[in-house]
């Protein structure tokens, strides 16, 4: 037992001191670390507290507004469309009994197109010819009367004269041949009267076969074999094909207000089609609308392309290029930069103080990434690239060129 006792103490006395060691090791690196990070702190927050807070100016992108020459070669998006385009309609009511030509065909003007059965129309034609042959007839009858009438006037007259029949005797004879003169004038008129209405049925008849209006394509067939056709053009009628003339092709741009003065009908246009790569088509400004559009401040122009071979079909996307100019010198300016809002139109010009002020400016062309400016900007102004939402006049920026 006494041997257990003393073997078991020194073990407690060890765990002691180590335990002392443990904690004088703790203690002197917290001194250590509190020595060393408590002064800098404190150096630090009194530094803070002597300097003024003071905000910071956001720092923005600016480039230099660019003056160009104002004359240039105008680009602008226009469709094709044909010279003519025209829907067909009968002028006459029937069922179709032939077509000649399908879409695609290329046709003359006169050409026939299809033809017609019209049943009713013939029966009306044969009845009014009927009805012309009895007015022919009677109006031969009324003119043999007419004749006896004449001769037996001239007679009794002639009996009158030698005192041979009473003047009632003679006054009859001459008035029975006057109301056969009348009845003979009736009867041509009749029978004038029938004769146009034959012609007004054989020209109905006749529109039984349709023929082309002007040379052109046919771009459409709406008709087949047995369809009925309703004379006209309206709700009730239907058309029998389309049919467009595409040489010359038609071309429609709208020319920004500033280069509208420079367009004159007849200057050449160049036009550029994404289906012939590298080729250039040349046309000619034949017509103006000559007053702007109200809402977007355009001038409608039309561009005549020639196309005799028929390479160019209505419907394709084109760019059309005009020689224009104006004036003055615009400056170029990134689209980005245009700030449109209730306000008006401006860009955020940086002074060499870093200060913004807000320009009025009126806008020309938009080249997509860039944008022409033809008022309010002189050339080489730092104006912000992508002004922020708040920018407000005077406000204060760091200004960083974009290049």
């Amino acid at each position: 037992m006494s041997t257990a006792s003393e073997t078991l103490i020194p073990r407690r006395r060890w765990s002691r001191r180590a335990l002392w060691i443990a904690a004088a090791a703790v203690l002197v690196l917290a001194a250590g670390f509190f020595a060393g990070y408590l002064p800098r702190r404190l150096a630090r927050a009194k530094l803070a507290a002597a300097t003024p807070t003071a905000p910071v100016a956001p720092r923005v992108s600016v480039v230099k507004a660019l003056a160009v020459d104002a004359g240039r070669l105008l680009t602008l998006p226009a469709g094709l469309v044909a010279n003519q385009q025209t829907l067909v309609y009968a002028r006459a009511s029937g069922y179709v009994s032939r077509w000649l030509v399908d879409i695609g065909d290329r046709v003359k003007k006169g050409q026939l197109l299809v033809q017609l059965d019209t049943p009713e129309l013939d029966k009306q034609l044969a009845q009014a010819r009927a009805s012309l042959a009895q007015t022919i007839a009677a109006l031969a009858q009324a003119e043999a009367n007419r004749d006896l009438a004449k001769i037996t006037a001239r007679r009794e007259a002639a009996l009158f004269g030698r005192l041979l029949i009473s003047a009632q005797e003679n006054d009859q004879a001459q008035t029975q041949a006057a109301v056969w003169e009348a009845t003979v004038k009736a009867a041509k008129a009749n029978v004038a009267a029938q004769r146009a209405n034959v012609g007004q049925l054989e020209q109905l008849v006749s529109f039984g076969k349709v023929y082309a209006p002007y040379d052109g394509t046919i771009t459409r067939r709406l008709v087949d074999v047995g369809t009925l056709v309703n004379a006209g053009a309206g709700t009730s009628a239907a058309a029998l094909f389309e049919i467009a003339s595409t040489d010359p092709m038609e071309a429609f741009v709208d020319v920004p207000q500033v280069f509208a003065p420079s367009v004159r009908v007849g200057t050449e246009a160049k036009i550029a089609v994404r289906n012939f790569r590298g080729r250039v088509f040349i046309g000619r400004v034949t017509r103006t609308a000559g007053a702007l559009d109200p809402a977007s401040r355009t001038l409608r122009t039309e561009v005549d392309l020639p196309n005799p071979n028929g390479e160019l079909l209505a419907g394709m996307y084109v760019d059309v290029s005009l020689d224009v100019t104006v004036s003055h010198q615009v400056v170029r300016v990134p689209s980005s930069a245009i700030i449109a809002d209730s306000r008006g139109v401006h860009v955020a010009v940086v002074d060499g103080s870093g200060k913004v002020q807000l320009v009025a400016v009126t806008t020309g062309l938009d080249n997509g990434t860039t944008i022409d400016v033809v008022a309010g900007l002189s050339g080489g102004e730092k104006v912000m690239a992508a002004p922020p939402g708040g920018v407000t006049d005077g406000m204060q920026v760091q200004a960083v060129s974009a290049g």
